[in-house]
């Protein structure tokens, strides 16, 4: 588990190396587990358009202790951007890779999955946006995670 733990922060740290080179978003959102325990948490993202209209994204969200359970996340997700012409509006379906991390009371464990979901961004500024974001994920028969949050252009 500790050698897949360290090749995904290597992907993450290469991923942001590399977004120097294209568009590239930086985001920080709140996260809320729809499904029990109902946690809350928060997160922070990196995003790379590698083509027009097709951006992968590596993220991190962390998911508070509650009924003596807390939750980490790591995903590698591409999503497709719908631009909605003369409007600040994007809309994108997505796709990934999910490696979650579950501690409760004092044992631990990990699993590998995949997610799917759809996200909505709408420019306030061209420096600001905002973010609202729909996963669903596949470890434990199946979750889900909703995030609210800020995204920054960096280019």
């Amino acid at each position: 588990m500790k050698k897949l733990f360290f090749v995904v922060c290597m992907a993450l740290v290469s991923a942001t190396s590399f977004a120097q080179q294209g568009k590239v978003t930086l985001g920080v959102h709140g996260d809320y587990m729809i499904d029990s325990p109902n946690n809350f948490g928060f997160g922070a993202s990196v995003g790379y358009e590698f083509i027009n209209n097709l951006r992968g994204t590596a993220e991190f969200n962390y998911l508070f202790k509650k009924d003596e359970a807390s939750f980490w996340n790591l995903e590698a997700n591409v999503a497709y951007l719908f631009r909605i012409p003369k409007s600040p509006v994007t809309l994108y379906p997505l796709v990934g890779a999910d490696f979650l991390g579950i501690k409760v009371f004092d044992e631990s464990e990990s699993k590998m999955g995949l997610n799917i979901g759809a996200g909505i961004e709408v420019g306030i500024t061209s420096n600001i946006g905002l973010r609202v974001e729909y996963n669903y994920k596949t470890e434990y028969d199946g979750w889900s995670l909703l995030k609210f949050g800020v995204v920054i252009p960096i280019n």
